[in-house]
């Protein structure tokens, strides 16, 4: 799995510094952004800190040294009224050289996309002109899919558990193409009882997108800093998880930041969950794009259906999106599979 990893990483490199073009790009990598799975995005991203399962390899890889169970997880979301669909499968691997490790794949794609270049009826180029008119029969249209894989391994270093995630990307736009790789890395640890902080940088050594055309995408880093506060309510069965996560993007400030540093834009998400005997749980988050999200999960004996809600993103008309997930306990499986052998 290294040998494969490294040869990536220097033929990526090799690339960037042969290509004819480097710009940095600001909303690269979306694939990556909003994959997950629907109790994440319920939460507004907020619950990096105490995420677990096989996602955690997307949005805080030092989780995965925790262990516990395995699940087998499969996501679907329909983002923008459908304009944008997602298609996600996760699930963990065996552990190998020490580390807990886990597999995400992702397809996103938008069909349909009309291209109005040459169907302008005077041809100047531009709608500024008035008289300028688009001929509806000369319109054509494309499509946009990206393919993406996310590998990623946590370990424990005393108090500590560590991480990191290699991510691989193929872009195809139209009759373009383009491939790209990054990296992240994270760390947490629990402070006191019921506490669990992370630290996440991600495109830690910035990432790359190679188009056909010679043109190199490059996206700069990202610092997360998350925190969770579980309070256990055990007289009526309820558990009680405060969240809270701050996005610092050094590619710059953007029109939905909470706030600035300097020239880094600081964006912040906050999340509550509500379990009721470990069978229901009730989720609402906040974040900067969509101001809100809310979702609901069931427990089940063969693992958990959960589905998010978020709404059309603030000062915008391109309609609300929907989320599920479903998450089947690996050990399910394999007794389901014995039982049904025997």
């Amino acid at each position: 799995m290294i040998k494969p990893l490294r040869l990536v990483v220097t033929l990526t490199f090799i690339l960037t510094q042969l290509s004819a073009e480097s710009i940095w790009v600001k909303y690269g990598n979306q694939a990556f952004k909003g994959a997950g799975d629907a109790r994440t995005i319920a939460l507004s991203e907020s619950n990096s800190a105490v995420i677990s399962g096989p996602f955690a390899a997307l949005w805080n890889p030092s989780n995965l040294a925790n262990g516990g169970e395995n699940f087998l997880s499969y996501a679907h979301q329909e983002r923008f009224a459908g304009i944008v669909n997602y298609d996600v499968v996760a699930v963990n691997l065996k552990k190998y050289l020490k580390l807990n490790w886990s597999l995400v794949l992702i397809r996103q794609g938008m069909d349909g996309i009309p291209n109005t270049t040459n169907a302008l009826f005077l041809g100047t180029g531009s709608l500024d002109d008035p008289n300028e008119r688009i001929v509806e029969s000369d319109i054509s249209y494309f499509n946009q899919v990206q393919w993406a894989a996310v590998v990623g391994g946590g370990f424990k270093r005393g108090e500590w558990n560590l991480g990191g995630n290699a991510r691989l990307l193929s872009h195809k736009l139209g009759e373009h193409s383009g491939h790209g790789v990054g990296f992240d890395v994270s760390a947490s640890r629990s402070f006191f009882r019921g506490n669990r902080s992370s630290f996440i940088v991600r495109d830690v050594t910035t990432s790359w997108v190679v188009w056909d055309s010679g043109t190199v995408e490059r996206i700069a880093p990202t610092i997360v800093l998350s925190d969770a506060q579980q309070l256990k309510l055990e007289s009526i069965g309820i558990d009680l998880t405060l969240m809270t996560a701050a996005n610092f993007d050094l590619a710059g400030e953007s029109l939905n930041d909470d706030f600035t540093l300097g020239s880094i834009g600081a964006q912040l998400s906050g999340g509550v969950e509500i379990s009721y005997r470990e069978k229901v749980h009730l989720r609402a988050g906040r974040n900067p794009l969509t101001d809100f999200s809310l979702g609901v999960g069931l427990s089940f004996p063969f693992g958990r259906l959960d589905y998010a809600f978020s709404p059309s993103p603030v000062n915008s008309i391109i309609g609300s999106s929907h989320h599920v997930a479903l998450n089947i306990r690996l050990d399910y499986l394999h007794s389901l599979r014995d039982r049904l052998s025997g």
